[in-house]
Order: structure tokens, then sequence, then C-alpha cells
């Protein structure tokens, strides 16, 4: 028992040195950073830097931005992602399509900023818009695919149980499959947490370090102050901005434990 146990030690002591190397360290270090007043020599400066990052109009906007944008986008995505799921529910081949409709995760952004810069203005226009259609473009597929998998595991029989007593395609998809998702929906919202800020790519091949104001998001506030050497803002944006996702992704996880089904 010992010696198995010491192998599986041995299994897991890459993931923790890499855990330890490129997460563990590097957040030590931010912290630090961050509660400093110079960089290279540690001055103990409280909470004056994250005052300071509050004070900032523009780090006020970026973070607005990204957690409104990240929340309404992300909710759209997982609707219609239902909705594409709902409606090939009985469709042959809807496997095969939403397969395909994957494929466009892997588009390179220059191509689909491209494809954007075809359409009359609207880069120009409505920033938001076009940035909501390249997360739906890019995302639908692989949400509705993982979605119909899903589907496709749970028991047969709550589904001849439901017509036996009476009860349609939607009226079981509302009562009871729903719930069944929902852990698989809790986890796409984590997952496509990480795709939203991908869309970075596509920022700055459309408008460079500077988007306009609807779209200036908290990786642009990072750039900046990366190249300004300002580290000290750098790390108490970082710290605010993980803070913040550690804390929608708890309550992500948290919510509807009770009412899902096992």
């Amino acid at each position: 028992m010992k010696r198995m146990r010491w192998k599986q030690a041995g299994f897991m002591l890459p993931s923790l040195l890499g855990l330890t190397a490129f997460f563990l360290v590097p957040l030590f270090y931010c912290v630090v950073f961050s509660v400093s007043r110079t960089f290279g020599q540690f001055r103990f400066a409280g909470l004056d830097n994250y005052l300071s990052l509050m004070n900032s109009k523009a780090f006020r906007l970026a973070y607005g931005n990204t957690f409104v944008l990240m929340t309404g986008y992300i909710l759209a995505l997982l609707a219609l992602s239902l909705l594409v799921s709902y409606v090939l529910e009985s469709s042959k081949g809807a496997m095969a399509f939403l397969a395909a409709m994957s494929a466009a995760m892997f588009l390179p952004s220059a191509l689909i900023v491209r494809f954007v810069d075809l359409l009359p203005g609207g880069a120009e226009k409505a920033p938001r818009l076009v940035f909501l259609f390249i997360f739906l473009w890019k995302h639908i597929g692989i949400n509705a695919l993982l979605l119909r998998s899903a589907s496709n595991r749970m028991d047969p029989a709550w589904r001849e149980a439901a017509q036996i007593d009476g009860a349609g395609k939607g009226r079981f998809f509302r009562s009871v499959e729903f719930f069944y998702l929902l852990p698989y929906i809790k986890f796409l919202f984590i997952f496509d947490t990480t795709c939203f800020f991908k869309l970075f790519r596509e920022s700055y091949l459309l408008y460079g370090l500077y988007p306009p104001d609807g779209v200036y998001m908290i990786q642009n506030f990072f750039f900046n102050n990366f190249e300004n050497s300002n580290y000290q803002r750098l790390s108490s944006g970082g710290i605010i901005a993980v803070l913040t996702l550690f804390i929608v992704n708890l309550l992500v996880y948290k919510a509807g434990e009770k009412r899902e089904v096992a």
C-alpha cells in the first residue's frame, strides 16, 4: 500500500511542480507587487495601489466593459446553444452538422477580421455587436455539440415516462432535460469565460491597443500598463480580475445545485 502511494505521488509530482512554477509562484509575486511602492525593492504600500487603481477612469471602463460584456455574451451564447441543441434533437446527422459548426472555433483571427472588414461600417458603428457576432460564430457550434452529446446520454426511460404522462417535448425539456443539462451548462459557462478573453486577438487586429470605449476591456488596460512598465497597477488589476472571476465561477458552480438531476 505504501509503495502504491509513492507511485501515485510520483505521477502527481510533475503536475504539482508545473502548478507551482507557472501559477502559484507568479500569483505570489503578483500579490507582492500589488502592495509594493516600487518594483524590484519591496516597500509596503498597503492598499494604496488598489485605491489608486479604483480612481482610474481607464480601469473602471475596462473592468466594467469586460464583466458586463462577458456576462451578456456568455448568456446569449448558452441560450442560443440550448436552442440549437433542442431544435436539432430529432434531426438525422445533427452531430455531424454541429461538429462541422465547431470548426469555426479554430478559424484564424486574421480570417475572421478580414470577413468583418467586408461588412459595411460594422466595425466602426457597432463594435459591441461585431464582437458578439464573432463570439457566437466561433463558439455556438462547440457549445451545442457538447449539449447535444450530453442529452444523448440521458436515460431514454425518462422521455418515455414523460410521453406516457402526456408531457410534450417542450414540457419535458423545461421540467427534466434542462436540469439534467445544468452541470454541463455550468461547465460551459466556465469554458466560455476563457474563450471570451480570446476576443482580444480580434480586438487588437480590428482596433489596435486603443479600441472604442464600448469595447475597451481589461486586456487592453493590462497591455498598455505593461508597455509603460507600471507593474504595481498591472498587478493590482490582475488580482482584482482574478478575484472577480473566482467569485463569478463559484456562484455559477453553486447555482441550481439542489435542482440538478443526478
